[in-house]
């Protein structure tokens, strides 16, 4: 009675693993200062951190790519200097095996709004999908995506200046 039930429409599908998704320590932190000279605390505008993420991944029927959800969170402090309480930041997701190809490195934007009377917000659930092509090897674990903020050169080299360690 049991062999009947050993043909293909029981057969366990093959799980293949997702790209690994790393958080680039030098720009997984936003210090933003208001323009002119000053650095120090009482210029910051907005602090923010990337804080997490969840995800996914699915291959496509052909297996030469395979799409990558992601679900970042953050947390973000308004600094002394702000005077809005709306502030925009960019963020990416490269795959440098790719680079400089355009599909190697995708930015996009963002935007927190801070609740009157609160100049500290975590946010979760920023959505995004990208589809990382897959090497001959068709070994997605092979092909590491990066994640983190959009910073200037002076802003990554503020991030390694100040690097508590803890990362």
């Amino acid at each position: 009675m049991l062999s009947a039930c050993s043909g293909p429409v029981f057969e366990r599908e093959e799980t293949r693993p997702c790209p690994p998704v790393r958080m680039e320590a030098t720009t997984v932190d936003l210090t933003r200062f208001r323009p002119g000279p000053g650095r120090d605390l009482t210029d910051v505008v907005l602090e923010a951190e990337l804080t997490g993420y969840q995800g996914e991944c699915q291959y496509d029927d052909d297996e030469q790519s395979v799409r990558v959800d992601l679900v970042l969170a953050f947390s973000a402090s308004l600094g002394p200097a702000a005077t809005e309480r709306q502030q925009a930041f960019e963020y990416y997701v490269a795959i440098p095996r790719f680079y400089p190809d355009p599909r190697g490195k995708q930015v996009f934007e963002s935007t927190i709004v801070f609740p009157e009377n609160t100049n500290r917000v975590r946010y979760v659930g920023e959505e995004l999908s990208i589809e990382v092509p897959l090497g001959a090897d068709g070994a997605a674990a092979e092909v590491p995506v990066y994640i983190g903020f959009q910073l200037t050169p002076e802003q990554i080299e503020y991030n390694r200046a100040h690097a508590t360690g803890s990362r």
